[in-house]
């Protein structure tokens, strides 16, 4: 029997390229396992760097190159593949480049949303998952609670602004049209594949090329940190069993500051604590991100990676062997 036929955007970007590889690997690893059954297709616009050795390491899924904004482009493939389901992960999503020029980030995530939902209205899909990210809550002081999924949008930057509007399109399709979907809000990911625009691996490509690596601030920034195969089975759960309508925050608990992170990252190293180099914050910089799990974890998932452990260990091991994914082109 044909396994139903999930249609990811965004598929060579960092998190939905680890999320191909994921599904495919435990649909040989767990073969009676339901939650891994879907025959992947995907859309990306191959714009970032190193995007061709992500599409060469998940060759064998169809992928179509397109913009998710253009219409015609988006209503062609969803004629051809007839998805079942489909999880929105494209997004311009560089926080810093959404500060210097907004326009890209309005185009493809709210555009593109808007689009991605219309065609999962004409197309009736049975589900769309849309990722969105914590960052639509706004920003915590160090001892404030974290947010739950019923906290108020408070979007500080453009790339959080326009997430959260992605957010409110999709509930409004929902409401209008009858769109069954969820929304998922996941915390900071770390993991192997990573562009080195990121606070990780820009971490270790420097120190690996004995270069100073410049920390914002102080570097007293607290994000909350989650392995991305984490993030990947947390998203096939709210797939296959988040009921309608429901937003789901995704976080393993494991807050760090910028500065522990680096800390860290030179202690599984064995060298690099005298690179650190303490540049000019950026503008709006927000201090803390923290997010609850409970729901997420209601729904049977729990982290199997801890940050401070096997994950990190995992992602810098993995950049180490693959020291040319890093390199300076």
């Amino acid at each position: 029997m044909a396994f139903p036929k999930l249609l990811i955007t965004g598929s060579a970007g960092f998190i939905f390229s680890n999320f191909v590889r994921y599904v495919r690997k435990n649909q040989y690893k767990f073969p009676n396992e339901d939650i891994y059954k879907y025959s992947i297709v995907s859309i990306d616009k191959c714009t970032q760097p190193n995007v061709l050795n992500t599409i060469y390491a998940n060759k064998g899924c169809p992928m179509h190159i397109g913009d998710v904004a253009d219409p015609h482009c988006v209503d062609i493939i969803f004629q051809i593949e007839k998805p079942d389901y489909v999880i929105h992960g494209a997004a311009e999503s560089f926080v810093d480049h959404s500060i210097d020029e907004a326009k890209s980030f309005v185009h493809s995530n709210v555009m593109g949303t808007q689009v991605i939902t219309d065609a999962c209205v004409k197309h009736k899909v049975k589900k769309l998952v849309y990722v969105s990210a914590d960052e639509v809550y706004g920003a915590l002081g160090p001892d404030d609670e974290p947010w739950d999924e019923n906290a108020p949008l408070n979007p500080r930057n453009p790339y959080s602004s326009t997430k959260a509007a992605g957010e409110f399109l999709v509930r409004a399709a929902g409401n209008t049209h009858g769109l069954n979907y969820n929304i998922t809000r996941s915390c900071n990911n770390y993991g192997p594949r990573q562009p080195k625009r990121n606070l990780i691996p820009i971490i270790i490509a420097n120190i690996l090329h004995n270069r100073e690596v410049p920390i914002f601030g102080q570097g007293m920034q607290i994000r909350d940190w989650i392995h991305v195969q984490d993030n990947c089975n947390a998203i096939l759960n709210i797939l296959k069993n988040g009921p309608e309508g429901e937003t789901y925050n995704i976080s393993a608990k494991q807050e760090f500051t910028n500065i522990e992170v680096f800390q860290e990252i030179c202690n599984i190293l064995g060298r690099g604590h005298e690179l650190v180099k303490y540049v000019k914050d950026r503008p709006g910089h927000d201090f803390r991100y923290s997010i609850t799990n409970d729901k997420i974890k209601a729904l049977g998932w729990e982290p199997s990676f801890k940050f401070k452990g096997d994950g990190l260990v995992h992602t810098v091991k993995w950049y180490e062997k693959n020291n040319w994914f890093i390199k300076d082109k």
